[in-house]
C-alpha cells in the first residue's frame, strides 16, 4: 500500500500545507519524501500523519485489502467469462476509483478495465482506458506491460488491423515469461484468432489446440467453446469430419449450457460449413435462425443475410425474395458503416440483374476496397470472375493483368463469426 499518496490526497483535501501537517511530527523534507514515495513511512509516522487528517490507517490497510479483492475476482470473471459477475465487480470498481487512484493498484486497474471492455465488443471504451495507460507506461511493471501489449494486440485484431496485431502477438509468444501469469493464457487464443481471420488456417489451428489445452486444464469450459469456434478453420482447409465433429459438440454444449451468443456463432458457421459441401436446404435453415436471433442493425445479422444470400441464389429462390433481403443489407450497411457489406451485397444484386454493370463495380468500387484490408484472400473470386470477363471480351490483356495480380491466391475465404 502506498502511503505516500494516500497521505497526499487527505492533506490536499483538507486545504493543509505540508508545514501544518508535518508540525510535531516529522520534518517538511521529510513529509515531502514520504508524499513522493522516495522514503516509505513507517507504521507509527503514517498512522500519526493520518490521525491529524481524522484518517484511520487500520480502515485505509482494510479499504486497500477489499480493492485487492475485488480486483483479483474481477480478473478470475473476465478470464473466465463470467459476464454478469464481471459487470457487477466493474460497477464497484469504477465507484472506488478515487480510492483506487493512489493505491499501487491503479495501473492493473486500468488495464483489467480495457479487458473489461474488449470482452463485451466496446472497442471505444477500451481505447479510452489504453490512452489512460499510454500516458503511465513508463511505469508500468514488467507483467503490466506485457499485459498492455496483450491486450492492445486484441484491440487491433477487434478493429481488423491484424498485421499489426500479428507482429505484437508473436513478439509476445516468443518472450520468456513464467506460465503463471495470468495473461499467457490468452496469447495462443487470440493468435488463432487473428490468423483465422487473415485466412491462414493451418497456422491458426496450431494455436487453437494449444489455447484448447490451458482452457480445459484449467476447466474453462466458456472459453474452451469460443477456441472451438474456431473450427471454422478446418473447413478452410475442406477438413469437413473434423469441422462436422466440432460443430456438433459445440452446438450440443453451448446449448446445454444456454450460452445462446455462442450457440448462435456455432450455427453460423455450421451454415458456411454446410453450404461449403452443397447442402443448402440445410445451410438456409441455419442463417435464417441466425438472422431471427440477431438484433436488426447489428452486423452479425447483416453476415448472417448476406451468408444466406448466396444459398438463395443456388436454392434458385424467387428473385424478389433475394431483392428484398439484399435492399435489406444495403439499407442497414449504409446507415451503420459497414462498408464491406454494403458492397458485396450491391455485388449480389448486380448479380440478380445478370448485366454487364456488375464487372464495371467489380472493378471500380469492390475490388480497390478489399484491396486495402489485410486478408489479401477476399478480393481472389472477384478478381478471377473479372479476369474471366476480361477474356470472354477478348480483351487478354486486362485478363492477365488481373489474373496475373491474384494468381497467386487462389483460396477463397468463408467469412466467420469468432
Amino acid at each position: 500500500m502506498e502511503l505516500g499518496k494516500t497521505i497526499k490526497y487527505y492533506r490536499i483535501k483538507h486545504n493543509m500545507t505540508q508545514a501544518e501537517l508535518a508540525d510535531g511530527i516529522c520534518s517538511i523534507p521529510h513529509l515531502s519524501k514520504i508524499e513522493n514515495n522516495i522514503y516509505k513511512a513507517n507504521h507509527a509516522t503514517a498512522s500519526l500523519l493520518l490521525d491529524r487528517l481524522g484518517v484511520n490507517i487500520e480502515d485505509e490497510y482494510a479499504q486497500h485489502n477489499e480493492i485487492k479483492q475485488s480486483l483479483e475476482a474481477f480478473i478470475e470473471a473476465i478470464q473466465f467469462v463470467d459476464v454478469q459477475e464481471a459487470k457487477r465487480i466493474q460497477k464497484l470498481l469504477v465507484e472506488k476509483e478515487f480510492i483506487i487512484a493512489r493505491t499501487d493498484y491503479i495501473n492493473t486497474y486500468h488495464l483489467y478495465m480495457m479487458r473489461y471492455h474488449l470482452m463485451n465488443g466496446a472497442n471505444h471504451l477500451a481505447q479510452e482506458q489504453r490512452a489512460i495507460l499510454d500516458k503511465n507506461r513508463t511505469n508500468l511493471s514488467a507483467i503490466e506491460e506485457l499485459s498492455y501489449r496483450l491486450f492492445n494486440g486484441i484491440l487491433l485484431v477487434n478493429r481488423n488491423r491484424l498485421k499489426e496485431a500479428k507482429e505484437i502477438l508473436l513478439d509476445l509468444q516468443s518472450e520468456d515469461y513464467s506460465s503463471k501469469y495470468i495473461f499467457v493464457r490468452e496469447v495462443a487464443f487470440v493468435l488463432a484468432q487473428c490468423f483465422t481471420q487473415l485466412n491462414e488456417p493451418e497456422k491458426a489451428i496450431i494455436y487453437a489446440k494449444e489455447a484448447l489445452q490451458i482452457f480445459k486444464q484449467e476447466d474453462n469450459y466458456i472459453r474452451a467453446f469460443h477456441t472451438q469456434m474456431l473450427g471454422v478453420n478446418y473447413t478452410q482447409m475442406n477438413m469437413t469430419e473434423e469441422s462436422l465433429r466440432l460443430y456438433k459438440i459445440l452446438l450440443r454444449n453451448t446449448r446445454l449450457f444456454s450460452r445462446d451468443t455462442l450457440y448462435y456463432q456455432a450455427m453460423y458457421n455450421y451454415g458456411v460449413l454446410l453450404k461449403k459441401i452443397g447442402n443448402y436446404e440445410q445451410s438456409h435453415e441455419c442463417f435464417t435462425k441466425c438472422s431471427a436471433y440477431y438484433d436488426k442493425d447489428s452486423q452479425n445479422y447483416v453476415f448472417s443475410l448476406l451468408a444466406d444470400i448466396e444459398v438463395l441464389f443456388q436454392l434458385k429462390t424467387d428473385k424478389k425474395q433475394i431483392e428484398s433481403k439484399l435492399n435489406e443489407i444495403i439499407e442497414i450497411s449504409a446507415k451503420r458503416g459497414y462498408k464491406r457489406s454494403e458492397l458485396q451485397a450491391r455485388y449480389y444484386a448486380h448479380r440478380l440483374k445478370a448485366d454487364d454493370a456488375m464487372y464495371n463495380f467489380i472493378e471500380q468500387e469492390l475490388l480497390p476496397h478489399l484491396d486495402k484490408l489485410d486478408n489479401k484472400e477476399e478480393p481472389v473470386h472477384y478478381a478471377i470472375e473479372l479476369a474471366q470477363w476480361y477474356q470472354k471480351n477478348g480483351e487478354y490483356e486486362k485478363a492477365n493483368e488481373y489474373l496475373n495480380k491474384y494468381a497467386m491466391k487462389v483460396k477463397r475465404r468463408e467469412f466467420s463469426i469468432v
